[in-house]
């Protein structure tokens, strides 16, 4: 499969809900150039977040970066797998 077909079958999960780290999540966004998913906390809480200096910027929900590659070449990584294996919902296929 190549990384864009794969990039796009990420980009159609947007907006389903998974758990990681012990709580739920839903995916956000598919950052093609960095190779990660964004989730972010559904939830009505948020957090500051700080900009690209590091200083406090805003308040929003908190948000985990999760890599889609792994380390050698043509793998996933484990955080993403680890992910699809707890996605909350009806399984769909595409």
């Amino acid at each position: 499969m190549q990384d864009q077909d794969f990039i796009l079958r990420m980009r159609s999960l947007i907006g389903s809900h998974f758990n990681h780290l012990g709580k739920e999540w839903v995916l956000h966004e598919v950052l093609a150039d960095e190779g990660a998913l964004v989730l972010s906390d559904p939830s009505n809480s948020s957090v500051i977040q700080a900009n690209l200096f590091g200083e406090p910027s805003r308040k929003g929900p908190e948000t985990v970066m999760i890599p889609l590659f792994g380390k050698a070449s043509n793998t996933l990584s484990e955080e993403l797998l680890e992910l699809l294996a707890n996605k909350i919902g009806p399984n769909t296929t595409h």
